[in-house]
C-alpha cells in the first residue's frame, strides 16, 4: 500500500466499508416482508392475530407457547424452522418453495405475534 496515493487508497476503502455494510443490511431478516410471505403461503391455514384454528393451529402468540401444537417439541427458532421447512400433519414442506431470505422472514414475522 507504501506505493499507492494516499487518496486512491482512501477511496477503495470507504467503497469496501460501503458494499460490507450493505451486504448485512441485506442478511438480517425482515418482519415485514415475513408479513407478506405469511400472507402469501401461510395464511390460507392459519390466523396471524388469533389462537382459533383455520386447517391448522392460530399462530397468535406462537414464541410465548411451551410446545408446538403439531409435535410437542419446544417452541425455539430450530424447531419452528424445522417445522417451516419439512412441513407434516397436514402442513405442505416450504423447504424448497420459500427462499433462505424469506423463510429468515417469516420466522422475524412469527416471533411478532
Amino acid at each position: 500500500m507504501d506505493s499507492m496515493p494516499f487518496p486512491v487508497w482512501r477511496r477503495s476503502a470507504v467503497v469496501l466499508v460501503t458494499v460490507a455494510s450493505v451486504g448485512f443490511a441485506a442478511d438480517k431478516p425482515d418482519a415485514e416482508k415475513g408479513n407478506e410471505v405469511f400472507d402469501e403461503q401461510c395464511s390460507r391455514c392459519h390466523h396471524a392475530a388469533s389462537l382459533e384454528r383455520k386447517v391448522g393451529p392460530g399462530l397468535k402468540l406462537l414464541f410465548a407457547k411451551e410446545k408446538l401444537e403439531s409435535n410437542g417439541k419446544p417452541v425455539n427458532e430450530a424447531n419452528v424452522m424445522e417445522k417451516i421447512e419439512k412441513g407434516g400433519g397436514g402442513m405442505p414442506a416450504f423447504q424448497e418453495t420459500l427462499s433462505k431470505d424469506d423463510k429468515a422472514d417469516l420466522l422475524a414475522y412469527l416471533k411478532t405475534l
